[in-house]
């Protein structure tokens, strides 16, 4: 599929900016929306550096990332990430920190434990979960981006209709 045009990428960033100024100025973890733009899960928002999904009613979808004292990253999807999510129930879009992606619509839970059992559960908006489990810094230089990253030996959970386990196995696959 074609590349979206410049000035569709330019509004897509215009709307994406006001509707994460929205957010960030609601001070809230409430849903927020703009121009069919709408705040999926998120993490780190309320500190200078965060991350946040969205997504548009025409289905694109996008990364925020809120970086202290600079302008907001977008990752922008215009035909949506495309993640199947079928089997496992959900897909990992991002990491680093935490973990961010996209669930199937029948999961009800998704929760992540490390190896020493300590579980910490996602928080689910729309189609969309964030999950702030420490997988490491993310990378700041382009080196730290292709430099070998060995994932912590995390296992997620996932539960759907009448709270049953759906599955569970590792939440970063290689």
């Amino acid at each position: 599929m074609a590349p979206a045009s410049d000035e569709r990428t330019d509004q897509w960033i215009a709307e994406l900016t006001a509707l994460t100024e929205l957010c960030r100025s609601s001070g809230s973890a409430e849903q927020v929306s703009y121009e069919g733009w709408h705040t999926g899960a998120r993490i780190g928002t309320s500190t200078g550096d965060g991350r946040m999904l969205a997504y548009k009613d025409s289905g694109v979808e996008a990364e925020c990332v809120f970086r202290a004292g600079e302008s907001t990253l977008f990752n922008i999807m215009s035909t949506g990430y495309g993640s199947d999510t079928t089997e496992r129930g959900f897909a990992v879009w991002s990491a680093r920190p935490g973990a961010l992606g996209a669930i199937d619509p029948g999961v009800t839970r998704l929760e992540v434990a490390d190896a020493d059992g300590a579980v910490v559960q996602a928080e689910i908006v729309a189609h969309t979960f964030a999950v702030d489990v420490d997988l490491g810094p993310a990378p700041r230089t382009i080196d730290e981006v292709f430099a070998p990253w060995e994932p912590p030996e995390l296992t997620v959970r996932v539960y759907g209709e009448d709270d049953a386990l759906r599955y569970e196995g590792p939440l970063l696959t290689r």
